[in-house]
């Protein structure tokens, strides 16, 4: 008998967990390179106004191929935020995010051999990184309970993109 009342309650005790976690895809455009912005987002809800938000944003930049050359670059941000929440009807909501975020760039130039151009700091690849504070907000539409649609616009701090998304969020 105590090893079903056990698992009962750890049963409900998952179930309550899992009642305000959430997941959401999200693609739009980088509107700072006017690219391509894919990302995805985990998330627990404390309450409905109050949750901790990670995720992960990703632009694959662009990509050339010139007489002399290619050019080609891509950018990634990992991100944890808190996330304010103003329901203003059981169906649409605003919300905010501020949190930190870890942004990395990686450009890679080759040059075709007898441009003048080559040689010259041209060739190779770079890569940095850097630590800004996100920041962004957005507007939601729920379909039912557990479905929902966002469109949302956030950036980091420092010299990083601005994304403009459209998604879809899945609440357990």
């Amino acid at each position: 008998m105590k090893k079903i009342l056990a698992m009962l309650l750890i049963g409900g005790s998952v179930s309550a967990f899992a009642g305000n976690a959430y997941i959401d895809a999200d693609v739009g455009v980088n509107t700072s390179w006017s690219e391509l912005g894919l990302g995805v987002d985990a998330g627990y809800m404390f309450n409905k106004y109050v949750g901790l938000e990670g995720g992960f944003t990703y632009s694959p930049g662009s990509s050339y191929n010139y007489g002399w050359g290619s050019y080609s670059s891509n950018y990634y941000m990992l991100d944890g935020a808190v996330k304010g929440v103003l329901p203003l009807t059981e169906q649409f909501s605003l919300f905010g995010k501020l949190g930190i975020a870890f942004n990395n760039y990686t450009t890679t130039y080759t040059c075709s051999n007898g441009n003048p151009g080559c040689g010259n700091g041209w060739d190779g690849s770079w890569t940095g990184s850097n630590t800004g504070v996100l920041f962004g907000g957005g507007a939601q539409f729920n379909l039912s309970r557990q479905w929902s649609l966002h469109v949302e616009d956030y950036t980091s701090t420092g010299d990083n993109p601005n994304f403009f998304m459209f998604g879809g969020q899945y609440n357990f």
